[in-house]
């Protein structure tokens, strides 16, 4: 089989598992099924390996050594480290926002936070979780600092993972979307210190509680 077409089939199923691991349909722990994908796309298993190869580099999935792969674990130690890092990293994009970067990025805050708050409705925990991750990479873009914005878009990943492990009930998941406004209104009124306490409590919500995959 010519390489570009191994190369587009393994893009098909990074893809694939990609999407099923951030919906929640792939959990950590679970055997990715190599044989079963191989039999789907009536392939080898080359592409198949390729794409988890690329998936493992991500953070996904984990590697077994002469044995299988599995969806990557999230650990109470994990979710801790990634949380810290992600508050010093929004703290320090709120304090790149001006009031000008704040009137240019506004529309996409709005539309991302009304995204969130309608997947909510409709009961689409999985685009929830994307539309919050697209807010809080805007908030990132609106610092206009590249480096940043890579770090924080490296990470994203991760973060969505964490969110479908910690399982939030429903009443505490509105309530921290309900956020999404709050910070939105700090921002726009130059409230900097009182935006990044929020931005604080956002990220942190309970994490020893609602963890479900832990070590």
């Amino acid at each position: 089989m010519p390489k570009c077409v191994q190369n587009s089939l393994a893009d098909q199923v990074y893809t694939m598992l990609k999407e099923q691991i951030l919906s929640g349909q792939l959990k950590g722990g679970m055997k990715i099924p190599e044989e079963q994908l191989a039999e789907q796309f009536g392939v080898s298993r080359t592409p198949i390996r390729e794409a988890i190869r690329r998936l493992s580099e991500y953070g996904l999935i984990t590697i077994k050594p002469r044995s299988h792969a599995i969806v990557s674990i999230i650990t109470q130690k994990e979710a801790n480290d990634i949380a810290k890092v992600r508050v010093s990293l929004e703290q320090l994009a709120i304090d790149s926002i001006d009031e000008n970067a704040y009137a240019a990025n506004v529309k996409d805050f709005s539309r991302y936070a009304a995204d969130c708050q309608y997947a909510l409705g409709i009961g689409d925990r999985a685009t929830v979780f994307e539309q919050d991750s697209l807010f809080h990479l805007a908030l990132i873009k609106a610092s206009d600092n590249l480096a940043l914005f890579n770090i924080c878009e490296r990470l994203d990943a991760k973060i969505q993972q964490l969110r479908i492990a910690q399982d939030l009930p429903e009443d505490e998941l509105t309530y921290y979307l309900n956020q999404h406004s709050r910070i939105m209104n700090l921002l726009k009124n130059g409230e900097k210190e009182a935006c990044k306490k929020l931005i604080y409590e956002h990220i942190t919500h309970d994490l020893t509680s609602h963890m479900k995959e832990m070590e």
